[in-house]
């Protein structure tokens, strides 16, 4: 505790100004990282937990820590929020109901597999494994395999 102290004290106190370089508003909040409830004198026993509910951490704000109070000439519009929806609804309504459909659209209809040749056999063949190996049914998946070998059969003749 006195080695922690003494370290303390050693170090330097480096206060920023906003007129240092070292000052950023959004990233220091300078005025709040000093404030204190408690007097000097007091000092705190790390050995102990430190109770929470009377803590400056209890109060504090993540406004605090991220640029403090708004600046009248940082405050938003009030017309901001009816802006965004309005623009958010239009957009919804053109894209899900106004729009007309095109050939991207139909050609994403279409089943995976009707795109990658081989991609649902594969898939088969692998869940028939694990299947095999968890002890589960696998007729379903053998019968859509066999399926599938055939259809390869006729379009291939």
């Amino acid at each position: 505790m006195i080695m922690l102290a003494r370290i303390r004290r050693a170090l330097p106190h480096r206060h920023v100004f906003p007129t240092s370089p070292w000052y950023h508003p959004r990233l220091t909040a300078v005025k709040y990282r000093f404030k204190t409830t408690k007097s000097p004198s007091e000092e705190l026993d790390l050995d102990e937990p430190i109770k929470f509910s009377t803590s400056r951490a209890a109060t504090w704000k993540a406004r605090d820590t991220y640029g403090g109070k708004q600046l009248d000439t940082e405050k938003k519009p009030w017309y901001q929020p009816f802006v965004v929806s309005l623009s958010l609804t239009i957009f919804l309504l053109y894209f899900c109901i106004f729009r007309e459909e095109s050939n991207l659209d139909h050609k994403f209809e279409r089943r995976l597999y009707d795109h990658i040749e081989g991609l649902e056999e594969s898939q088969l063949e692998l869940s028939l494994r694990y299947n095999i190996e968890a002890g589960l049914d696998t007729a379903a998946i053998l019968k859509r395999l066999e399926e599938i070998k055939l259809a390869k059969e006729n379009g291939d003749s």
